[in-house]
């Protein structure tokens, strides 16, 4: 799929963990600044009870993961939302960052309630194996989204050196140029480099091997 028109773009995050966090602090700010995409970032956070409050309503307040990334601030534009069937409405750009066993319930939930035009990015570092032998988790994705665009966000990146500002480069391996063009600037920030080449399997292989969780 490719962007339709040149309406603003509704970017959703399906995960909230640590690695999550760390980039929706990238997404938020760049999705603020950009002319492309619609300021409000939903995140899909499963709900969770912390000190008798919900976690949603925690981090809608005190725009913080307490649970997963304490300390670290998230933009205000960054929304909690305990339904992914809400987070992912009408989306143009699904990213996700949740572990690989949960993708094919969530799948089933966000299958056509997105926008029509609407592209995926994996930054989910995990191979999977079935009974055919080696399962891309992008694949997994792409089948579970009735043939998505699906490409991936790789990079010997960890969370909190993410989260806390430090320099780093990742790569986006994608099958459409175009569209890794525009996942560039929903990540790229002077401190989180960007580059982008058109390599799905690659990328995520290596971004695997970096952060190995086999099943």
């Amino acid at each position: 799929a490719k962007f339709a028109s040149m309406s603003k773009k509704r970017v959703a995050i399906i995960g909230s963990g640590s690695w999550a966090c760390a980039i929706a602090r990238l997404v938020g700010k760049n999705c603020k600044r950009s002319e492309l995409f619609e300021d409000e970032v939903r995140m899909w956070v499963h709900q969770d009870v912390v000190d008798g409050r919900n976690l949603t309503d925690i981090i809608n307040t005190t725009h913080e993961n307490v649970k997963y990334m304490p300390g670290i601030k998230l933009p205000h534009n960054i929304i909690a939302d305990p339904e992914v069937e809400s987070t992912t409405k009408d989306a143009n750009v699904l990213i996700f960052v949740v572990p690989h066993q949960f993708l094919d319930g969530l799948c089933e939930k966000i299958v056509g309630n997105h926008a029509a035009d609407c592209i995926a990015i994996s930054l989910i570092k995990a191979i999977h194996f079935d009974e055919n032998g080696i399962v891309l988790i992008s694949d997994m994705i792409k089948k579970g989204l009735n043939g998505m665009d699906v490409s991936v966000l790789m990079g010997a990146n960890l969370a909190n050196e993410v989260a806390c500002g430090a320099f780093c480069e990742t790569t986006i391996g994608c099958t459409d140029e175009s569209n890794g063009i525009v996942l560039k600037q929903i990540f790229d920030d002077p401190l989180f480099h960007v580059t982008v080449v058109k390599d799905v399997p690659g990328v995520e292989v290596c971004g695997a091997l970096k952060n190995v969780s086999i099943s």
